[in-house]
């Protein structure tokens, strides 16, 4: 069994292939969780200079 996040599937914005989600766009291309949110809420794809490949964690505690 393989791991979820590691499918064959690459983001065709970012090109990662580790995401806790995927998502399409609207040619139903796949997006990873970070770039289909992000095309969701702007309606434009996200730049690449947003891109990290640390995950960030959030404080949580206020």
């Amino acid at each position: 069994s393989s791991n979820a996040s590691e499918t064959g599937i690459e983001c065709t914005n970012c090109h990662t292939r580790s995401t806790p989600l995927w998502r399409r766009n609207p040619l139903g291309e796949p997006l990873c969780n970070a770039c289909g949110l992000f095309y969701k809420l702007h309606g434009t794809v996200r730049p690449l200079s947003l891109k990290s490949d640390v995950i960030k964690k959030r404080n949580r505690n206020n």
